[in-house]
């Protein structure tokens, strides 16, 4: 065999093993980070600048991990996020938010494979949650977003905005105003029964809407909601079945 060929056919031995997916619209912000992240020995850089190009790259590439700004056009972060934990729940996910830390350390929520990291973001300290990223947990241990991590990441924002949430039990709607749910609607019912029922669906599909023009009849913060579908949660038999002694808190 010719020793030009066979050297042609070697493995590439330095060729990077994983491939980072970075998000973000602006586009001096996304050169940075696609100069400064080369320094990330063994991975692949690719980038695009909203959600809905982020899950064509996603479908045609195998990503790592993920990197994505939350306030994009055509398709946000939050969006994007939820379609990402259904779709390819294996992919830990890091979101850049222009909050400060301080408003979104110590959560009691399980946030899964997200980090949240402020900006303006030390290369150095983003490098160093992509490393941990992809040394996690084996795929089928990492966890996607639940719906209360995407509510608390939207309150973090104080967004302002309507959910259509589906599940397996149907479609509800989810109304917030500055980051707090101020009114649901689930088939027949409204108010608090409905907040309560939607908040309990494992999983489901997310889609959002930039407007929310509604009346509040849900005056209870957001935290001591999700706290309330927690007790729900621990008050359902084995089967899922709810127990006699258990009220619906709020009801």
């Amino acid at each position: 065999m010719n020793p030009a060929a066979q050297t042609r056919h070697r493995p590439d031995l330095d060729a990077p093993g994983r491939t980072l997916l970075v998000v973000e619209d602006d586009r001096a912000t996304l050169s940075l980070y696609r100069a400064g992240l080369k320094g990330l020995q063994g991975f692949r850089i690719l980038a695009a600048s909203n959600g809905q190009e982020a899950l064509e790259v996603l479908r045609q590439e195998a990503v790592h991990v993920l990197v994505t700004d939350l306030d994009m056009p055509v398709m946000d972060g939050f969006n994007l996020i939820t379609k990402v934990g259904r779709l390819y729940p294996q992919i830990p996910v890091i979101v850049m938010t222009g909050l400060d830390e301080g408003q979104h350390l110590n959560t009691p929520l399980d946030l899964g494979a997200v980090r949240i990291l402020s900006k303006p973001l030390r290369l150095g300290h983003l490098m160093e949650v992509i490393r941990t990223a992809v040394q996690a947990e084996p795929v089928g241990v990492i966890r996607g977003l639940t719906l209360g991590s995407i509510l608390q990441l939207l309150a973090w924002e104080q967004k302002s905005c309507t959910l259509t949430v589906r599940s397996q039990a149907g479609m509800g709607l989810l109304y917030l105003k500055r980051g707090e749910v101020i009114h649901a609607a689930y088939r027949d019912q409204s108010g608090f029964p409905a907040v309560y029922e939607i908040l309990t669906w494992d999983r489901p599909d997310i889609e959002f809407v930039e407007t929310c023009r509604v009346e509040r009849t849900i005056d209870t913060p957001l935290t001591e909601l999700l706290l309330n579908v927690a007790l729900i949660s621990d008050s359902l038999g084995p089967e899922g079945d709810p127990d006699p002694s258990a009220g619906r808190p709020g009801i």
